[in-house]
């Protein structure tokens, strides 16, 4: 009789501890679930949009880059390596005046693209050209030849040009809208 007291006793005894050690398993996985729950949820108030990830992880990169002392590469290096001819800058200033001489007042976006090529087509070949629009329903076209620039602008108050010669001289014209 004994023995079989003693039987069940160790039996019940490795009952309580199996209980016990599942009950223990049990909470820290529900602990862990509901931990995981909530990292979501924050993480969901954090969420990002694509261009802000990606502009995050740029910057992350660049944190962690070593600053080096290297001169960055511009267009304008391969510009000045092509050799500039007082021709070419005669016949940039005569396509600018040619553009102040029609006056051009053209406020649709839409006829940028003529407009650029129209000039570009006319000016020295390695004249950069680039347009651009803004807020407001304001846009330009740039043109530049080495240090001979011309620029268009359409704004809110009207149409306005500014060129800069190959003396270094600015001419600007303005119409500006009456109200």
């Amino acid at each position: 009789m004994m023995k079989f007291i003693f039987l069940i006793l160790i039996i019940v005894t490795l009952y309580i501890l199996w209980s016990r050690i599942a009950q223990h398993k049990i909470n820290t996985s529900m602990q862990d679930k509901a931990l995981a729950q909530q990292r979501q949820i924050e993480s969901e108030g954090d969420e990002l949009p694509e261009k802000s990830k990606a502009i995050k992880q740029i910057l992350d990169a660049e944190r962690v880059k070593p600053t080096e002392l290297v001169e960055p590469v511009t267009a304008k290096v391969a510009v000045e390596e092509i050799p500039m001819t007082e021709q070419d800058q005669r016949l940039f200033d005569e396509v600018a005046q040619l553009f102040f001489d029609k006056a051009i007042q053209v406020k649709d976006i839409n006829q940028a693209g003529q407009i650029q090529q129209a000039f570009l087509n006319k000016m020295p070949m390695n004249t950069q050209s680039q347009s651009g629009s803004f807020d407001f329903g304001e846009w330009s076209i740039f043109w530049s030849y080495h240090d001979q620039s011309l620029e268009y602008y359409v704004g809110r108050y009207g149409v306005f040009y500014a060129h800069v010669d190959r003396d270094g001289v600015e001419h600007k014209a303005e119409f500006k809208d009456r109200y």
